[in-house]
């Protein structure tokens, strides 16, 4: 039991506390948004209570509260003509700082369904994401890739950090997997054998009605995880979808025989009930979806691929293509209050449309019948519709479509010991605990993983000469598709103090630190979960660490290893020195050079603030391949997070040839 208690942690999410808005549905009030925009589709902000008419179930109902939530300036998305791309083309690639609870405005997950998406339109998806974390993510953004056929261990990684959601980018590739349907083109050629009959269904045609069935029920189950993994985690949260498809019913409900649907049946499918349980689910976890079609704008007429004797019978089985494959994200996005971009060329303009959509909306609450809030005389549950109409000529609204009848907190949401255990990482009163990871180059490439563990939240007994306490410590990294390096660890420890450890534990904390194999070069992000065995309290944090490939004869830099790093390998002990430094302190560090000459190189130090270089040191020539250095904190900088760049280049030339990035904490 431990060991899935610690499991919960290492899921979490590590940031401070804030109450975010989630959809309430109690006894005595429901709260929902919603998204008010004029002709033009501009956000209006300065509506009043009276302004709107909710009804649920087609009964009007009296507003209590109508409230404008807006969210503040900086994540508000620029338009991508707004943007300096110069600017952003010149902004160091550098780690992201860590972000508190309270500090996030917007939670987005950017999912791929790669499950239903073409060869030909994953380039222009890797492209639109990249263009959208470069220039649309703003300071304030917790932001997820996630792929459908790739599993969901990626929902461990939301992060700020952009080489990680770059990294992810990166892995989005077309899907070869068994329930893959996404062809060679965006759009199925028409008149192929096997695919269009004479009204009875050949085995091929069945093959394929089978097969987009499973992919598309696999697709819904994934997002029903997203939005349930997203509960709990703050700020305006969207799931914008990007796929070449999405259909609401499986092909044979809706035209069983090859001719006109009748209807029947065709809202009764296995694929609509998986999207009305993603529907009910983002109610509750107050989750905004959003679609986006990523096949782009098609003449949908006959081309060379199709195989037709009347070439003007192909624009209709192609449009009728084109409208099956949309009705799904219609139909989840509406329900939700999103909507969906059903031509786009460009992905990073569908994007920056969905994130401006993002810049405020209305809570409206109201207080229900008591009848609405009980199930029925067998126990289920009634969906509670809700519309919303405007008083003011001009304007439209969009909100969730509805409500079970449940009061009390999110469906699958846990009051079980899980759940209390992690809310320590949304609290004060857990364990603080901080992460930073490098890597180390030999034989084999290593992950070094450095944990430093506040020694006043961690309770240790008995008399002054032997204090002891007892640490359950998780360490775990994954690479960019969510997937589970072997090698973690899972250990509980004890450590004993004498006296002066124990003052060196309560001065200047404990330290962790131990090596995990990495299989290849690439990106990894190492989580770290720690528990308390004597009160119950823990904590958790998570770094990235990048291990470059070695290319040519260029040289590659290690993780930079700072003298408050050092500890023992695979014990916590209490640290010797403070990682925390005064203006005018003496910082020393090392790092590991691979795959250069052993002269004729020279390092120099930056320091940057908040993604702006505040001092730099001059260059000094490296001896060896263990390079050492130190250097002297600048008087006058403010206390906080600072990133440290040490930089090795040619000694004829400026320009830096390989560089690592490590944290570091002013007073």
């Amino acid at each position: 039991m431990r060991r899935l208690l610690i499991l919960a942690v290492l899921a979490g999410l590590s940031a401070g506390a804030q109450e975010e808005y989630r959809l309430r549905v109690t006894v005595d009030l429901v709260q929902v948004d919603a998204m008010v925009t004029d002709a033009q589709g501009n956000p209006v902000p300065d509506l009043k209570a009276g302004d709107f008419r909710l009804f649920l179930d087609g009964k009007p109902q009296e507003l209590k509260y109508c409230n404008y939530v807006r969210v503040n300036d900086a994540a508000a998305a620029a338009s991508p003509g707004e943007v300096d791309t110069a600017a952003v083309a010149a902004r160091p690639a550098m780690p992201s700082q860590p972000v508190r609870r309270e500090d996030v405005r917007r939670t987005i997950v950017l999912f791929v369904g790669d499950l239903l998406t073409s060869s030909e339109s994953i380039p222009a998806i890797r492209a639109g994401l990249k263009k959208f974390v470069e220039e649309q993510m703003q300071p304030g953004d917790l932001a997820a890739i996630v792929r459908s056929g790739a599993g969901l261990g990626a929902l461990q990684d939301f992060t700020t950090d952009r080489r990680m959601l770059m990294a992810a980018i990166d892995q989005v590739r077309w899907s070869t997997s068994a329930l893959g349907i996404g062809g060679a083109s965006a759009y199925e050629a028409v008149g192929q054998p096997g695919l269009q009959g004479n009204g009875a269904l050949d085995l091929a045609q069945l093959d394929k009605i089978d097969s987009i069935e499973r992919a598309t029920l696999a697709t819904t189950y994934s997002l029903l995880k997203v939005v349930r993994a997203m509960a709990p985690l703050p700020g305006r949260k969207s799931l914008i979808i990007l796929s070449d498809g999405l259909r609401l019913t499986s092909p044979d409900e809706m035209d069983p025989f090859g001719n006109t649907a009748t209807g029947s049946g065709a809202f009764l499918a296995p694929i609509y009930k998986s999207m009305r349980n993603v529907v009910d689910e983002s109610v509750r976890a107050g989750v905004v979806l959003y679609a986006v079609d990523t096949r782009g704008q098609s003449s949908l007429l006959a081309n060379a691929s199709d195989r037709l004797k009347d070439p003007g019978a192909g624009a209709g089985s192609r449009r009728d293509e084109y409208r099956d494959n949309q009705w799904g994200g219609m139909f989840i996005s509406s329900q939700t209050g999103g909507f969906m971009v059903t031509e786009a060329n460009h992905i990073d303009a569908a994007l920056a449309r969905v994130m401006a959509d993002q810049r405020g909306y209305y809570l409206l609450g109201f207080q229900p019948p008591a009848e609405a809030m009980h199930p029925d005389n067998n126990g289920a549950l009634d969906f509670h519709r809700l519309k919303i109409e405007m008083v003011k000529p001009g304007l439209s609204v969009r909100s969730h479509a509805g409500f079970f009848g449940v009061a009390g907190e999110a469906p699958g949401a846990s009051t079980g010991p899980e759940l209390q255990l992690s809310q320590p990482l949304d609290s004060a009163t857990g364990i603080g605990l901080d992460v930073e990871a490098g890597y180390v180059a030999g034989k084999r490439e290593f992950i070094r993983t450095t944990v430093y563990i506040d020694g006043n939240d961690v309770l240790f007994q008995g008399p002054p000469i032997h204090r002891t306490g007892v640490l359950h410590l998780m360490v775990r990294a994954f690479n960019a598709n969510g997937g589970m390096l072997s090698g973690g660890i899972d250990q509980i420890r004890r450590i004993d103090l004498d006296e002066a450890g124990y003052e060196r534990a309560q001065k200047y904390g404990l330290i962790y630190t131990a090596l995990l194999p990495a299989p290849k070069p690439g990106s990894y992000r190492v989580r770290v979960a720690c528990r308390d065995e004597a009160t119950g309290k823990s904590g958790a944090g998570a770094d990235f660490v990048s291990i470059p490939e070695m290319r040519g004869k260029g040289p590659r830099l290690s993780g930079i290893v700072f003298q408050h790093d050092l500890g023992t390998d695979n014990h916590i002990l209490p640290a010797t020195m403070p990682r925390v430094y005064a203006g005018g302190a003496s910082v020393s560090f090392a790092v590991q050079i691979t795959g250069a000459p052993a002269d004729g190189l020279q390092m120099r130090t930056r320091l940057y603030r908040n993604g702006a270089q505040v001092w730099e040191s001059a260059p000094l020539p490296v001896a060896g391949s263990a390079a050492r250095g130190s250097f002297e904190v600048p008087r006058g900088l403010d206390p906080g997070r600072y990133m440290v760049r040490v930089e090795i280049a040619e000694k004829a030339a400026d320009n830096a040839v390989a560089w690592q990035w490590a944290k570091l904490t002013l007073r």
